[in-house]
This record gives structure tokens, sequence and C-alpha cells, in this order.
């Protein structure tokens, strides 16, 4: 029996992101706002803007409030007033800046609203990439309301360890919530549609790879590792951003330009994946990588490097290890593809097969919104 039918169904839950773009932590807060609301729960999703594709998947159960304005300090007046008006219990929020944002705003209502921050990604890894100044400031105002959270989640041990001795949080403040596998639905209508690519369509094998293009992600290491598999591997990238055009020279250097298909950022992503031989991560860091459960919820072999955050070892370690390589490392991850590419006798199938559906049960929405429920009412 899930939380809804235990006599609080009219304590409503308020979620807090910055935008409806492409991310995976705004993916997954829609879809974990949908599932509560399904249930009967009153959901507000406040947002900072509501720019992005991930606006067309909030279902019409979920009042959403926008604020108006891309950046949080803009957007503090309206989401205290938010908060007094609605007299919020709970307000759950995601990514470091709007967490604190949500902190600030809460103290400044005073209206008792427990928050529930939830950091997606190894906060000490993310820092190397900021400016020095703003580090600085960013560190300071986590060190001093991240202890004022009513709790704070990561979506892996390793995420949840690391901001917790980062802030000095004593552990009963912190917790580990994981991200949920799609629902059986969603992957049973992909298989239905067209392939959504003529690839897919021949005998030769493809790789798919989901996720902006940015240096996190490093998919320099993925194109070398699949020029150097010594195979006739394609690779359709789904994700937009400002290191495409280096990539796509990377490619023609390699000599695989015509092996590599850049989409850009599709919202019809299961089709893909559905279809595919195999899905490859080539990341520096993630925390629990939505894109990498989904692959495995769609039954298709996974490769990715052992990213920070710990999410990819959670995910595959147990059933795939061989399957988890070094980060940078291209000739590893040549050697696992080859590795599955190899792997197409009819036992060595139906063992990955075993595996890989004992995986998906383990990351169900059902158990995920159950977990944060009890946390936003306990």
């Amino acid at each position: 029996m899930h939380l809804a039918a235990r006599g609080v169904e009219n304590r409503a839950i308020h979620f807090y992101l910055p935008s409806f773009e492409g991310g995976g932590a705004e993916r997954f807060f829609v879809r974990l706002a949908n599932h509560i609301a399904s249930r009967g729960i009153p959901v507000h999703l406040v947002v900072n803007n509501d720019n992005g594709p991930v606006k067309d998947l909030l279902s019409e159960k979920v009042d959403l409030h926008v604020l108006g304005s891309r950046k949080a300090v803009l957007c503090l007046p309206k989401l205290v007033a938010h908060l007094k008006e609605t007299q919020a219990q709970t307000l759950i929020s995601a990514l470091t800046r709007t967490n604190v944002a949500a902190l600030v705003a809460a103290r400044l209502a005073r209206t008792g609203t427990r928050v529930i921050v939830c950091e997606r990604n190894q906060y000490t890894a993310l820092l190397r990439g900021m400016d020095p100044l703003r580090r600085v400031a960013m560190n300071a105002l986590v060190r001093h309301l991240y202890p004022k959270a009513h709790a704070v989640i990561g979506n892996t041990d390793l995420v949840t360890r690391d901001i917790a001795e980062f802030a000095s949080l004593p552990k009963e403040a912190t917790g580990v919530i994981h991200n949920a596998a799609p629902d059986a639905a969603q992957l049973d209508d992909a298989r239905a549609a067209p392939t959504g690519h003529p690839w897919f369509d021949d005998d030769k094998p493809t790789a798919i790879a989901i996720g902006r293009l940015m240096p996190q992600k490093d998919y320099a290491t993925m194109l070398r590792a699949v020029a150097q598999s010594g195979s006739d591997l394609r690779l359709i990238i789904l994700g937009e951003g400002p290191e495409r055009q280096k990539l796509e020279d990377l490619a023609r250097e390699l000599g695989i330009e015509d092996r590599v298909d850049f989409l850009g950022y599709r919202m019809d992503r299961f089709r893909y994946l559905v279809a595919a031989d195999l899905f490859i991560i080539s990341s520096v860091t993630e925390g629990f990588p939505n894109a990498l459960i989904e692959a495995v919820a769609a039954g298709i072999p996974a490769i990715s490097t052992d990213c920070l955050g710990g999410g990819a070892r959670e995910i595959l370690g147990r059933e795939f290890p061989d399957r988890i390589t070094p980060i940078g490392d291209p000739e590893a991850m040549a050697m696992a593809i080859r590795s599955v590419l190899d792997a197409q006798d009819a036992a060595s199938l139906n063992l990955q097969s075993e595996r890989i559906a004992r995986i998906a049960e383990r990351y169900q929405m059902s158990e995920v919104a159950d977990a944060f429920l009890a946390r936003a009412w306990e």
C-alpha cells in the first residue's frame, strides 16, 4: 500500500526547480511530481521560468507556478510570497543554486516550511569548474544553509556522503533516494512507434548516447573508443551543447564522421533507446544517470565510465562490473564495446537479459515516491 492510502491526501507537496530545460534532474522531478499527483495528493511545481521542453511532460494534475526570471535571486520575493500564500508544509528543491534559494525563502517566509534539498551530482566535483569568486560564495552559502534543511537527499551513496562531509551534516539529516526507471508503458509505446533512425533498419550495430555536449560528459573519450573498437559500430548522440562543433571536428579527424550522427536534443529519446544495440556513457562526473537507468529499463546492454558520483557503479557494478571503465580511457572502453558486440550467442544474450531485468526492478517510481513522501511527512 503506497502512502496516499494512509490518510494523508491533504498534505500538499511543493517542488521547486529552476526551469524545464532538458536535464536529467528536471525530467526526474517532473515525473515524480506527476506520479505523486496521480495518487490524489495535491502537488505544486514552482519554477523560476517555464522555458524548456520538459514542460510538455507535466501532468495537468500538477499546479504550476512560474516566478518569471532565469535567476533564482530575482525570483526570491515571489517564492517567499508563494510559501506564505499556500502555507506550504513541505518544499522539495533540486540543484544547488535552487536549493540555496529555497532555504533562504523558507526562512524569510517564516511559515515553518520544511525544505528537502536534493543534490544530483557530487558537489565537490562540480566546484572544480566554477568561477573562483562564485565558488567561495556558494561554499559559504551551502555550509551555512544546508544544516537548516529538513533533509538533504542525494541520488547515490557517494553524492550524499560528499555533501554531508562538506556541509558537516548529521547522518540523520541526510538520505539516499535513487532516480526511477521509466514506466513500462512509455517503453512499450516507443517499441510500437516507427524506429527513429535508418541505422536501426539494417544488421550493423548502433550505439546510443544521451546528454548535453559539454566537458563533463567527455564525449571525446567515447568517440575515440568507437574509432578504436575495431568494429563497424555506429553512434547516435542525442543532446546539444557548446562542444558540438569540437566533437564533430574530432569525429572527422578520427575518420568516423560517417558513423556518428549528432541529432541534438530529442524528447522522443525512448524510440532510440529501445531500438539500439548498446548504450554508452563516458562522463567524468554524474550522480545517478537517468539515461543509464532508462537504457537498462529498455533492455539494452550499457557501458559506462566509473564516473565521480558513483551512480554508474551502483547501477551496473553488481551485475556487469566488466562494463565499467576508467574515466578518460578510450582503450578500456573500446575493449568493453568489443566484448558486448562479441557476446551474441543465445546463452550470453539470455544471461544478459536476466541481469538487466534484475537491475531495472530495483528502481521503480512507486518506491521512489514513497521514499520522498516518507521524508516529507515524517
